[in-house]
């Protein structure tokens, strides 16, 4: 199934994330789900020393442990505060010390972005969110019947139907974060969605808020096309592209779509491009891009590892792929052209506005972070010998710190550097559950059920 025409991407993540975030194996044994006292505050490990946590960890010890059900998303920030998503409620507790400060309960399964001073959560299943304020857990609004909930930084953007089936009448809508005040409504069916592809964002952190958001519209005589609208009016710009069975997003004043199965025949791993300019319809660049090979030769179809977090590396028109000759690049969109090229092969694998991860192929090798820039090398690191075909694959970048996390020989490690030398800070046993400027998230199983560390540098 391609992504433009699979379930809402809050969904998929929720069922990726359950196998990546604290989950030995596939699925957590039932008896670690069970209820227990979730505000318990460890500062050591000496209840939690068999199991996964009996690894001997190498790098400075947790600021503080504590328990959760379940965990099918990663920890966020927010100010003082760590977002803990436990099983059915959303925790928050002071990043200094682990004591709870609030907490929030859910009846069903939800995904949660935070966007600012607020939280939204979103339904899993029958649609609805909710609004929380970031610094206390109360609700601010809610909107039932939202689905597909899109939030960027001040804007959260929801398909809502009357009726069921064919015969259903709906409308993309447009709200302020805030206060749910309704900014605006646009006619559509029951497909329609605005699309959460941006370059460089990655959750549960809403992206900034651009000149456009690319909303996919069809109707039962037209087939599927991306359209840019504005955030606060509705207002559509002119131009629009066809839903090409991959990515429909915005970089600058672009509207851009890709097609990520390479052509026919071709053996290159090329990505096709199209762009046009999102106000005018003028049309711009179109051509081709290439995403890196895994170990096996195959092609990896995707511009960042998919269990990375972001869906695109890059920062307002210029996108990272990989070159003919499987090098990464930094492409300006505008033009087509090479703003620069690696020095040797490598796949990126995620990065943020400032750096590139790059890796030997999609799946091993040796790390190097780039400079986005330039894409001169800042630091290379040994193969960490953690598998990215692996179900627990995950990894971060950011201002401070790069953290990647996978199962070795059967046990999940966790491996920190520094991005600035590309120092090794520490090695955990446990899956990465979330990563800020200084800190990283460990969870892990042991005697007392599932628990998650934060580890501060």
């Amino acid at each position: 199934m391609s992504p433009s025409h699979r379930p809402a991407r809050w969904r998929t993540v929720a069922v990726a994330l359950s196998l990546v975030i604290g989950l030995p194996g596939c699925t957590a044994p039932r008896a670690e789900r069970a209820e227990r006292p979730s505000a318990r505050v460890e500062q050591t490990q000496e209840s939690l020393r068999d199991g996964v946590a009996s690894a001997t960890p190498d790098g400075p010890r947790p600021a503080w442990s504590v328990s959760v059900r379940r965990l099918d998303q990663e920890l966020g920030e927010s100010g003082q505060l760590v977002i803990v998503p436990d099983e059915r409620e959303l925790r928050a507790v002071d990043r200094a010390t682990g004591q709870e400060r609030w907490r929030h309960p859910f009846t069903t399964g939800y995904q949660y972005v935070i966007a600012g001073g607020s939280i939204v959560a979103s339904d899993n299943d029958d649609g609805g969110m909710e609004v929380l304020d970031a610094a206390t857990g109360a609700t601010r609004w809610r909107a039932d019947g939202s689905q597909d909930v899109v939030v960027h930084e001040e804007v959260v953007y929801a398909r809502e139907c009357a009726g069921t089936g064919s015969s259903a009448t709906c409308v993309i809508t447009g709200r302020e974060v805030q206060n749910g005040r309704e900014l605006w409504k646009l006619p559509a069916d029951r497909f329609a969605r605005v699309s959460d592809v941006t370059l460089g964002a990655r959750t549960p952190y809403a992206p900034a808020t651009g000149r456009y958001v690319v909303v996919r519209l069809s109707t039962p005589t037209r087939p599927a096309t991306y359209t840019p609208v504005a955030p606060t009016t509705g207002r559509a710009g002119a131009g629009r592209l066809p839903n090409r069975a991959w990515y429909g997003f915005v970089a600058g004043d672009l509207l851009v779509s890709t097609d990520n199965d390479p052509p026919k025949g071709d053996r290159r791993c090329t990505v096709s491009v199209t762009s046009v300019n999102a106000t005018t319809g003028v049309r711009g660049w179109s051509g081709a891009v290439y995403s890196g090979r895994r170990e096996d030769g195959e092609c990896a179809k995707r511009l960042a590892h998919h269990r990375s977090g972001p869906t695109l590396i890059g920062t307002g028109t210029r996108l990272v792929a990989v070159t003919a000759d499987e090098r990464p690049q930094l492409v300006d969109l505008r033009t087509g052209g090479t703003v620069w090229k690696g020095d040797a092969a490598g796949v990126p694998i995620d990065g943020d506005d400032r750096s590139v991860l790059v890796r030997g192929t999609a799946d091993t090798g040796a790390l190097a972070l780039l400079d986005l820039a330039t894409g001169v090398p800042r630091w290379t690191a040994p193969d960490p010998a953690l598998a990215g075909t692996s179900a627990s694959w995950r990894s971060a970048v950011t201002a401070g710190l790069v953290a990647v996390s996978a199962a070795e020989d059967d046990r999940p490690q966790v491996v920190v550097y520094e991005v600035g030398t590309g120092r090794q800070l520490g090695r955990y046993p446990g899956w990465l559950a979330g990563a800020g400027k200084d800190w990283v998230a460990v969870s892990h199983s042991g005697a007392g059920g599932l628990a998650v560390e934060l580890h501060t540098f």
